[in-house]
């Protein structure tokens, strides 16, 4: 890991207004959340069998690339500055797209996401959401 990644990760979240844990959230991209982040925990922490961070990063990378999704965002649920070597901590992807949840039901099994469906969660830096597009959530526990 690249200390000075993770540390523009964290300056970009406190920017865009993450606040210690608390509501509302703020979003990132997928490139900044996997930009040399090689952190089992900082995503699907609690999977029994971890499919790893480029799993991760190679299926979020899939989607984004699909007709129809016009973008892949991570919500940052903690940051922990007290040890260096932890990546900030997200429990939910969001996909803005005008498909349905099931279209990536194929490429999220592997990451085995407790819930794929839409979201309606406010935050600290909404998307931009295109007519006709909404937000899927993927969340686990």
């Amino acid at each position: 890991m690249d200390t000075s990644k993770r540390q523009r990760l964290i300056d970009t979240a406190k920017a865009r207004g993450y606040v210690d844990m608390g509501s509302p959230r703020v979003l990132v991209t997928r490139q900044e959340f996997f930009d040399d982040n090689d952190d089992l925990g900082s995503i699907g922490c609690n999977l029994i069998e971890h499919p790893g961070v480029p799993a991760f990063e190679g299926a979020f990378r899939q989607i984004a690339d699909m007709d129809g999704v016009a973008g892949v965002y991570f919500a940052i649920t903690e940051i922990d500055e007290g040890y260096a070597d932890i990546w900030p901590f997200t429990d939910t992807a969001y996909i803005v797209t005008v498909l349905k949840p099931s279209v990536f039901d194929s490429v999220l099994g592997p990451l085995h996401p407790d819930e794929v469906g839409p979201g309606d969660e406010a935050f600290a830096n909404p998307p931009a959401i295109p007519s006709g597009f909404e937000l899927i959530r993927v969340w686990w526990d």
